[in-house]
């Protein structure tokens, strides 16, 4: 009877020791997203800036907790990914952000004075984190989640946890990205998807 009453508090010690690491690491992430968020917001409001200064300036912010290779790669399909040579994957990554600098950039273009505020953590597994946040204008609130993941080798310029994706209004950008390509490569190729994304 004693080990049993041991192992339950052996087994319940690991558990308060396990929700108090994540608890930390949630803290740690959410500050490290504000920090980057009020880093964008300052870009976004420096009109001495032109646009494509900004947006390029907003990319650089972004690179160390987006991780955009990931993201290309799940958008554009594991085994097409795996079709494509090191120097082609590269291009594409960089298409792939190009197309979302160009996608977001009329998006900041109507920027005002909107504030983010975290409404919600939620840590389905323990290396998913996901933050659902509020955009606020005015009265009007525009919940974006952002996803991320804990790689298990973290490059030195990246931050240990990255977003993999981001969902506004419950839409998927990784999601509608990958139906896209789906349906071009249906009937065209790789190659032309590719300079497609170049215009």
């Amino acid at each position: 009877m004693k080990y049993i009453a041991r192992f339950f508090l052996l087994v319940w010690s690991l558990f308060i020791f396990t929700q108090s690491v994540m608890a930390n690491e949630q803290l740690d992430l959410k500050n490290h997203l504000l920090t980057k968020i009020d880093e964008v917001i300052l870009i976004v409001q420096d009109k001495s800036l032109s646009k494509s200064k900004r947006n390029s300036d907003i990319i650089h912010t972004l690179q160390s907790i987006f991780d955009f290779e990931i993201m290309a790669k799940l958008s554009l399909g594991k085994n097409t990914w795996n079709e494509l040579g090191k120097d082609e994957q590269k291009r594409f990554t960089e298409l792939y952000v190009k197309r979302m600098e160009k996608s977001y950039s009329s998006k900041l273009d109507a920027y005002t004075d909107e504030k983010v505020e975290i409404k919600e953590i939620l840590q389905p597994k323990e290396n998913r984190i996901y933050f659902v946040t509020d955009l606020i204008n005015g009265g009007e609130k525009l919940e974006v989640t952002y996803k991320f993941y804990k790689p298990k080798e973290t490059p030195s310029s990246k931050h240990h946890w990255l977003i993999y994706d981001v969902e506004i209004l419950g839409v998927s950008i990784l999601k509608a990205d990958s139906a896209q390509f789906k349906d071009f490569l249906k009937t065209k190729t790789i190659a032309q998807l590719m300079d497609a994304l170049d215009k």
